[in-house]
């Protein structure tokens, strides 16, 4: 799966029950849900507190490989007129970075 790319490709870029890890990044915690094999419903699942980057990439990669993840959704915080601020593009390096640690 290439990243990044926008959610309105992420059904077919999915194996049949594949789970989704939701992202909500922080600059020092990031707030994880994790779906259900039918991609319908998403529950908390834990806060990580942030380090080294290297060393979230671990944590996260560990995750996904143990619940059977597929996809990740992380959500892009725009400023209120729509346009992306420091803290998105961040999120879009955070993305980039982190997809060589995983295997989706």
């Amino acid at each position: 799966m290439a990243p990044p790319f926008p959610i309105e490709e992420l059904p077919s870029k999915l194996q049949p029950g594949a789970r989704l890890l939701g992202f909500d990044l922080g600059t020092k915690t990031i707030g994880l849900a994790l779906s259900d094999v039918t991609r319908v419903i998403a529950t908390p699942y834990e806060t990580v507190r942030r380090t080294k980057f290297t060393v979230d990439a671990k944590n996260v990669a560990a995750i996904a490989a143990k619940e059977g993840v597929g996809g990740l959704v992380i959500g892009l915080p725009l400023n209120l007129d729509g346009s992306e601020g420091p803290r998105a593009q961040a999120t879009r390096a955070f993305a980039r970075n982190l997809a060589p640690h995983l295997d989706l």
